[in-house]
């Protein structure tokens, strides 16, 4: 498929802001739509097989954060990538974002020229994964994604890099002393729970099963579960 032919939808109760970049936007990708009623929204991704969904933060009467979680829990076909945009950048805003299920955080909805090139980028490892590598794990390490089966997950940097070290070496099981040494650099991360936080946050994210555990080893990647 044309990565033009993608959906896309905005989903802002005021479209002031972000005029031009939905400008331009709609003069590269073919399908764009915007909403600026719940409703209307969730009717256009009942009628479409959405690829992309922005949500700005401060939407009312219900904010970008329970939106976020209805779409996630009604399970589109398409399973939509999720990105909320906002000019809050503080870490409360993205941990509420992150939490609700949110795939991504951004802060450059109002650039019109990034924007392009973030799109480009994401529908270009959309494109790839709906092209046959479907049973494949792919890890962005810049922009902290994991691609499971098509479906893009984004994780706080840290547990991103927990995830890519066991990932990346499944037979081996990881004591909380190598993971703190080799991730943070600070060997004494390992005597805090800083390490079974994360351990835990990621699970949330795929199953309890995707990483095991055995006392006194430490953690190994459970491949048979994630592809």
């Amino acid at each position: 498929m044309n990565s033009n032919n993608y959906s896309i939808v905005f989903f802002d109760n005021s479209i002031n802001k972000i005029f031009k970049t939905i400008d331009l936007i709609k003069n590269t990708y073919t399908n764009v739509f915007i909403c600026n009623q719940e409703n209307e929204f969730f009717e256009t991704l009942e009628k479409n097989d959405c690829d992309i969904i922005f949500l700005n933060l401060d939407l009312s009467p219900n904010d970008a954060v329970l939106i976020t979680k209805e779409v996630k829990q009604r399970n589109f076909s398409s399973k939509p990538f999720v990105i909320i945009y906002s000019e809050k950048q503080d870490d409360f805003a993205q941990e509420i974002a992150f939490a609700s299920g949110a795939d991504s955080f951004i802060n450059f909805h109002t650039k019109p020229g990034v924007m392009i090139l973030f799109l480009k980028n994401l529908l270009k490892r959309r494109i790839k994964v709906q092209n046959g590598v479907t049973k494949e794990v792919i890890l962005d390490d810049e922009k902290f994604l994991i691609f499971n089966k098509g479906v893009p997950i984004q994780l706080p940097r840290k547990e991103f890099k927990v995830f890519e070290l066991l990932y990346n070496t499944p037979d081996k099981f990881f004591s909380k002393t190598e993971i703190a040494g080799l991730i943070w650099l600070d060997e004494e991360v390992a005597k805090k729970r800083t390490i079974d936080v994360h351990i835990y946050n990621i699970r949330q994210f795929f199953g309890k099963r995707i990483i095991q555990s055995q006392k006194g080893k430490g953690y190994r990647i459970n491949k048979k579960v994630i592809g």
